[in-house]
Parts: structure tokens; sequence; C-alpha cells
């Protein structure tokens, strides 16, 4: 009787989980939904906000798995690992090694400019993410090592969410050593646009961003809501189905 409940129950938890994801997820859509999304040159200092715009570095970098030019990537690193069981069985799943999060970017919306330096936690890029091809490990890597990228390039819509503060700060965060991946030229840049006058410049940086997607706000926002009402609509089936399919062995049995 156990191994004819098994699936069923499995079913049913897995409904249950999801329920949970898509209740987390629509409550972060009415979050959002209530976070006002202002105009760069309209933005509130201390207070927390959406900007939506276009990507812009005046520093190119190279994404490492694609090789295209970018304004910033992620990468991410996986490493095959081995598990064994008491009884001698073994299998092996991809565990994360590294999160590498390279390079900061301006948003321009028309009426001002921000600085957004993503965290690798902040990143909720859209698009699908890059993965090393059979051919790159040949080249460079093993069969158990992956990599993939995430990227955002010039000019593409690019949403933030998080508490601005000044260029002075940022700069002052920076030279505290906080360990930031950014290519050499565009740190000169800050440093120039800091010495000209640009100190007040709005930056969403370390916890001050949250999020930083790969969509204009509307869309961004949207899709959350999107996500969360299928998650929900699945994980709603999921559970009753399981969960009848119990009750239906229990039954028999």
């Amino acid at each position: 009787m156990t191994d004819q409940l098994l699936i069923p129950a499995l079913i049913a938890v897995s409904g249950v989980v999801l329920l949970a994801y898509g209740l987390y997820k629509r409550g972060r859509a009415a979050s959002y939904k209530a976070t006002p999304c202002r105009p760069i040159g309209e933005l509130v200092g201390g207070e927390r906000q959406f900007i939506s715009g276009k990507a812009h570095s005046p520093v190119v970098v190279t994404a490492p798995v694609s090789k295209k030019n970018c304004v910033y990537y992620l990468e991410k690193i996986d490493q095959k690992e081995q598990h064994h069981s008491s009884t001698g069985a073994s299998h092996s799943s991809w565990e994360r090694r590294f999160n590498n999060s390279y390079g900061g970017f301006f948003v321009r919306d028309g009426s001002g400019t921000a600085l957004v330096v993503p965290n690798s936690w902040s990143v909720d890029f859209q698009k699908p993410e890059t993965e090393e091809s059979d051919d790159m490990l040949l080249s460079g890597g093993t069969d158990t090592t992956r990599k993939m990228e995430a990227i955002l390039c010039e000019d593409e819509a690019v949403t933030a969410l998080g508490t601005p503060r000044s260029l002075a700060e940022f700069m002052a965060y920076l030279r505290q050593d906080a360990q930031l991946a950014m290519h050499p030229d565009f740190t000169a840049e800050l440093v120039k646009l800091e010495k000209e006058g640009g100190s007040a410049l709005p930056c969403f940086f370390g916890d001050g961003a949250e999020k930083v997607a790969d969509l204009a706000y509307a869309d961004y926002v949207a899709g959350t809501a999107s996500s969360a009402a299928l998650l929900l609509q699945l994980g709603a089936l999921l559970t009753a189905v399981g969960t009848a399919a119990v009750l239906y062995t229990l039954r028999v049995f």
C-alpha cells in the first residue's frame, strides 16, 4: 500500500509547494504594483522605487560564455557532484560553486541618468541563459563543470527596483574594498564623473539594488503577476489530483 501512496502523495506535496511559491510571487507582484516607478529626474532619495529605461555603458565588456559584447554579465559556474547512499547506489547532481557578477551600467530614460550595479542575487533577467556548449567544454572545460551566463547588452530595456543613493556614497562603498568586479575603465569613468561634479548621480547598488530585470517596467510587473497566477493554478490542480488519488488509494486498500 505504501508504494501505491507514494506517487499520489508526491503529486499532492508538489502542488502545495507550487501553491506556496505562487502565493509568494502574488504578494511580490502586489508589492511591485504598489511601488512607484518614477522618472530618473524625479527620484526621491532614500525611498524604495522603480526606474526603467535603456542600458548604456561607455565601456564594453565581453561575456565569458557567448563572447558577446555587453554592459553587464552574471556568470554561473556549477560543479557535478557524486552522491552515494548507504545502499551503495549513487547519483550525480549539479551544485552551484560561483556566481560572478561583473560590471555596472547607466540607465537612461529621457529625464535623467542613474547608475545601476547589480548583485548576483538581484539579477532577474528573463532572457534564456547561455550555457557552455560541448565545443566550448572540449576547448577549455570538463564534463564535470558547466558555465552559464545572463547578460545585458547596450541599449536593452532594463528595470531596477531599490533605494537610490548618491555617486559619492557609491564611490566610498567602492573604495572600502567592497569586492565589486568592474572593468577598470568603467571605474575610471566614474572617478572622472565624480571629480566633474556628478556626485549627486542616483545609484542603485549593494542592498539598494533589490531587483534588476531586462524588461520594461510594465512588462516586468505584468510578467510577475502572470507567473504567480500560473503557479497558483497549477499548484491547485496538482494538490487536488494528488489528494484525490491518495484518498482513492486509501479507500481501495
